[in-house]
């Protein structure tokens, strides 16, 4: 596992927050810095990001008993050490050990530790650096991977080195160091693999919205314009003047649907704006239904209980893909004098229906295309939880219902959002 992040100079610090060290005593003692192995616990994995751990590794670092200094080195992808924080006590001369310089004593150490008879735990433990007296190195290991080293320096180290229990508590730093390193970046890791999978799911929903414009667009203009030109195909031998108004209406529908197309490939090459109201959207479809008819339906709108409420985008899409389709099949077999469309609220749940008063489905001709707009209903309403039912009778017009359970698809959202 890779866990090599790029270093950033702003990262470095040369003076770490106000924490003084305590004054070296030359009396063994009894480990002051294990008084705080929780917080220390706690203040680790309380990081969110790689540079906010280092900053509170150095500022752990910084109150273990006479420590005058403190730095963290990171591995880049490269495998150099590099110097990404570090602190240093008030008035502390003290000098850090160049990236180079502790990568070379790394490497032999971690050679010697490979060779035949030893261990390799042995590279893992602290070391002093030879010409650094003063100075305690402790490698961080993910594995037997390294990614980084912790070095301290003590006030007078070369004659009062660290004690044991301070080496421990070093050792530990370095290990949850490591560790919460790893979290984040594991973490990071799945953030972008769910970023990733939102991308691709806003991809999939924009390729279906494209499909049923494609198909509530062009494909019903082409439609519709075949069963013109069946019927002016009729009309000819009986009765040419009105062939002729039928010629003309088909192409005044041509030039719509010329004029309608290069409006939805313009607004593929622009940003989307944003999203009217259900309402506004469901007014649209009932005006341009009114508009491309010559028979010119009355279309009654039943949206009271809308006014001013906005649903998911989720739940309006596919609401408007359900009227969309409902009109659409109207407009092509119906041959209905006035349409009915409901959208209403009835407690948890939100009714959809489209009612018109023509023919009926069973006097209505098969469309040679199949039933996609009917499957696209129904899949519109099944996507969102609910169903949708057709019901028609010959001469008595056609009802389509839908439903949809709002707080169930509200639920599901949540459940979606809470396993991410």
């Amino acid at each position: 596992m890779n866990l090599k992040q790029p270093v950033h100079p702003s990262n470095i610090t040369t003076q770490a927050p106000a924490v003084r060290a305590p004054a070296a005593s030359p009396r063994p003692h009894t480990g002051a810095g294990l008084a705080y192995p929780f917080e220390l616990q706690a203040r680790l994995l309380e990081a969110t990001t790689i540079p906010e751990l280092f900053e509170q590794a150095s500022t752990m670092l910084a109150r273990v008993p006479g420590t005058i200094g403190a730095w963290v080195y990171q591995r880049d992808a490269r495998g150099t050490l590099v110097l990404v924080r570090q602190w240093r006590a008030s008035q502390a001369q003290v000098s850090p050990l160049s990236g180079d310089e502790l990568g070379a004593l790394v490497h032999q150490r971690w050679i010697a530790a490979h060779r035949l008879g030893h261990s390799a735990a042995e590279f893992a433990r602290p070391f002093v650096p030879p010409g650094f007296s003063p100075c305690l190195v402790v490698p961080m290991l993910i594995g037997e991977e390294l990614i980084g080293a912790l070095a301290v320096e003590r006030r007078d180290g070369d004659i009062f080195p660290y004690a044991p229990e301070d080496v421990v508590v070093l050792a530990a730093i370095a290990a949850i160091t490591a560790q919460c390193m790893q979290t984040i970046v594991l973490r990071q890791r799945v953030a972008d693999l769910d970023q990733a999978a939102e991308t691709q799911e806003a991809v999939e929903q924009e390729r279906r919205r494209i499909g049923r414009e494609l198909h509530d667009g062009i494909v019903q203009d082409l439609a519709y314009l075949r069963l013109k030109l069946e019927m002016m195909a009729r009309l000819i031998p009986q009765d040419p003047a009105r062939a002729q108004d039928e010629a003309l209406q088909i192409t005044e529908q041509i030039n719509r649907s010329i004029a309608a197309l290069r409006e939805t490939i313009g607004d593929l090459r622009r940003p989307r704006p944003p999203a009217r109201g259900l309402t506004g959207q469901l007014r649209e479809l009932a005006s341009r239904m009114v508009a491309t008819e010559t028979s010119q339906p009355e279309v009654a709108l039943a949206l009271d209980e809308l006014s001013g409420v906005r649903l998911a985008p989720e739940v309006e899409r596919a609401v408007v893909g359900i009227v969309r389709e409902a009109l659409q099949n109207i407009r092509k077999h119906a041959n209905a004098a006035s349409v009915r469309v409901e959208v209403q609220r009835q407690g948890d749940d939100l009714h959809v229906l489209v009612a018109d008063d023509g023919v009926g489905m069973e006097e209505r001709p098969a469309p040679s295309e199949g039933h996609f707009g009917l499957e696209q209903m129904r899949e519109l309403a099944e996507d969102m939880g609910g169903s949708l039912e057709i019901v028609s009778s010959s001469g008595r017009g056609t009802r389509v219902q839908a439903v949809i359970p709002l707080r169930q698809w509200a639920a599901r959202q949540e459940e979606g959002l809470s396993e991410r």
